[in-house]
């Protein structure tokens, strides 16, 4: 919940009104997603308040750590 990455980046397939608007910072890191849709947002800063909001993850995403702890 930290804004700090795009690993966490979906599709909002359904239900994309209801969600509050994308803040400044997550716009930005949004722009670094592989795949951008026109309804796509960070995980960590969606907060669904509709029963029906369907999401899709992307085939890619950009990994900004590294799996070899």
């Amino acid at each position: 919940m930290s804004c700090a990455c795009t690993t966490c980046h979906i599709i909002i397939e359904e239900g994309f009104t209801s969600l509050e608007d994308a803040s400044d910072d997550e716009e930005d890191l949004l722009d670094k997603a592989w795949g951008l849709e026109a309804r796509s947002r960070l995980g960590c800063q969606v907060y669904p308040e509709d029963e029906l909001t369907i999401i899709k993850i992307p085939k890619y995403t950009i990994n900004q750590v590294s799996e070899d702890h």
